[in-house]
């Protein structure tokens, strides 16, 4: 997977980080994880048959991946309110 590929699936890059090997990743997914979901999406979006029966584990996927982007981007509004001219 390319870094291109993979930033074309995402809107905010702090929806990336690496992962233990320094592969880009979505956040709170593994590589694995990540692959499928892009390759998920991918099908659907050419609706190929069969992408709906995965749709209840991309569901699951995706929404560890929110959790996870949240939680960073809380804790980098955190930041930046306890230390405003820091930033």
């Amino acid at each position: 997977m390319t870094a291109e590929k993979l930033r074309s699936h995402v809107t905010y890059l702090s929806e990336l980080g690496p992962d233990s090997e320094g592969r880009d990743v979505f956040v709170g997914l593994t590589y694995g994880e990540t692959i499928w979901l892009i390759d998920y999406r991918e099908r659907r979006a050419r609706r190929e048959p069969g992408w709906s029966r995965d749709q209840a584990a991309a569901r699951e996927l995706a929404a560890r991946h929110d959790t996870a982007h949240f939680e960073i981007v809380t804790a980098q509004a955190e930041l930046r309110l306890d230390n405003p001219t820091i930033h």
